[in-house]
């Protein structure tokens, strides 16, 4: 076969384009450090890269996510923080006030200070993120959460909704918590049920916030205690005739000038106390009395406290037969003679000597003697009562309710500001102080919870950016691995294939020189 100079040159030339191309490309692979330049270098290296490079961006946006995250729980975290020390000097305040050698004057100075404290919590309430939004709103971020109406109402304008952020694959992290469970929805009393004195109680008696000892025991009915008259009453009405004249004896009770029960000789009077009681308690809104018997005693109680005694006259009429006729009634007094007699007995206020505690359906619950700091346990539930209440006072034992943060600050404030004077003002002060510090215990306690719950989700937080940084390396590894390159192998193939192009151009230029001219 005959190969023309012509042919020569160009095979020569294209050997030597050949070697310079694979030069080129090593050296833009030297120079960029990369493996794959274009997606023909290596298809499914390709496919696979582009996977990495996915989760590499869906990891990214994970961490930018965090750093959200935790800028805006370590902002509720700081707010929260201001506002327990804010509460801590209020609680401080109230037992302060609580103490009888201050003057209205002292007390009111007092709730000058709480104001200025309720006002603080109120701007810490209103806080917002760098984002100019606020973060005890819920999904409502733009509209100021917290307010005061014109009649010192406190309201909540934002929601309950709590916003998450995706920090993982499989993780989602809340950013923050709504106003309506941070300060709004706190729980009254100890969390589980709430007491408190009547604010007309004429005595200084104090009953403390309680406790739960049996949970499954507790029935969550609302308790009354009170102190009541014990009487010498009897289930036993007697009438005694005297043989001759054909007169109708009759014995009637009055309470408190009302007529309550009535009956004549030969009726059929109440037999029992308990029936006693029945007709008396049917007049006890018009009495201001009820009864109730307990233990074989029936008592007497105020329906509201009072200082006015109870005054309970038994009375007999239609005797005709002088001394001889007589009638025994059933508080005690024989009632004699041909006119028509009474007896009244006064059961004064005075200081209690016995408590009662009944249900809503008027059962007893619990009575005993009454003695200064006396324990009270029934149904699940225990408290205790103290000081020198007054026969008619009464206290209240009722399942916790929900009132927000700034109304039981407010309560304090106006308590002191309104002063408590009085017989009974110790009392009346006790209890309002001690019923505050139960109710901003709850406070407390929600605030204290709910740092806790931003603390654990900060711990996540920290725990999954861990892990997004050791996937990271992990896809980086797989990444580097595809798409790399071996600088050693390329720098091996660059010399081979520089000796490759030099012999290619050596080649060429002796081809060049083959000519029969050169030699003729």
């Amino acid at each position: 076969m005959r190969v023309s100079t012509n042919q020569i040159n160009l095979i020569a030339t294209k050997s030597i384009l050949d070697q310079q191309t694979r030069v080129a490309r090593t050296q833009e692979q030297l120079s960029t450090g990369k493996r794959i330049l274009s997606p023909s270098d290596d298809p499914s290296g390709t496919a696979a890269l582009i996977g990495y490079r996915q989760s590499l961006d869906t990891i990214a946006q994970y961490q930018e996510n965090i750093t959200s995250a935790r800028q805006r729980l370590q902002r509720e975290e700081s707010s929260l923080n201001s506002v327990g020390t804010t509460l801590d000097r209020i609680r401080e305040l109230a037992l302060q006030a609580n103490n009888s050698a201050l003057s209205e004057e002292d007390r009111r100075y007092i709730a000058v200070e709480v104001r200025q404290n309720l006002d603080e919590i109120m701007t810490v309430a209103n806080t917002t993120d760098a984002n100019g939004e606020y973060i005890f709103a819920g999904y409502q971020g733009r509209v100021q959460p917290f307010s005061r109406s014109a009649t010192s109402e406190y309201l909540y304008s934002g929601d309950s909704g709590q916003r998450f952020l995706q920090i993982g694959a499989t993780q989602q992290v809340a950013t923050g918590d709504s106003g309506d469970d941070v300060f709004m929805r706190i729980r009254t009393g100890n969390g589980t049920f709430s007491t408190s004195a009547s604010l007309s109680n004429r005595g200084n008696g104090v009953i403390a916030p309680g406790s739960v000892t049996a949970p499954a025991v507790y029935d969550g009915d609302v308790y009354t205690i009170s102190f009541p008259h014990t009487t010498a009453a009897t289930g036993t009405l007697s009438f005694s005739d005297a043989a001759g004249t054909n007169d109708t004896l009759s014995y009637t009770l009055n309470i408190n000038g009302v007529d309550v029960y009535s009956v004549s000789e030969g009726g059929t009077p109440a037999a029992t106390l308990d029936e006693l009681a029945r007709q008396i308690n049917d007049d006890s809104a018009a009495t201001g009395a009820r009864a109730v018997v307990d233990g074989g005693t029936l008592y007497l109680v105020s329906t509201a406290p009072s200082d006015t005694p109870i005054v309970v006259t038994e009375s007999m009429s239609g005797a005709s037969d002088g001394d001889a006729d007589t009638v025994t009634g059933y508080f005690g007094s024989v009632l004699t003679g041909a006119t028509a007699t009474s007896a009244a007995l006064h059961y004064d206020p005075a200081e209690a000597t016995r408590f009662l505690v009944e249900d809503s359906r008027g059962n007893i619950g619990a009575s005993g003697a009454y003695t200064n700091g006396v324990q009270i346990a029934f149904n699940g539930l225990q408290t205790s009562l103290s000081g020198t209440p007054r026969a008619g006072d009464t206290f209240t034992i009722a399942p916790s309710g929900h009132q927000d943060l700034f109304t039981t600050i407010e309560n304090l404030a106006l308590m002191l500001e309104g002063g408590v004077s009085g017989a009974n003002a110790g009392g009346v002060l006790s209890n309002s102080i001690n019923q505050f510090l139960s109710d901003i215990d709850q406070g407390m306690e929600n605030i204290r919870s709910v740092r806790a719950q931003i603390g654990a989700r900060l711990n996540r937080i920290d725990t999954q950016e861990d892990m997004n940084e050791a996937s990271t390396l992990q896809i980086e590894e797989a990444r580097s691995g595809i798409e790399d390159l071996d600088y050693t192998t390329a720098i091996t193939r660059l010399t081979q294939q520089m000796v490759g192009l030099q012999a290619a151009q050596q080649v060429f230029a002796r081809l060049q020189g083959l000519s029969l001219f050169n030699y003729l």
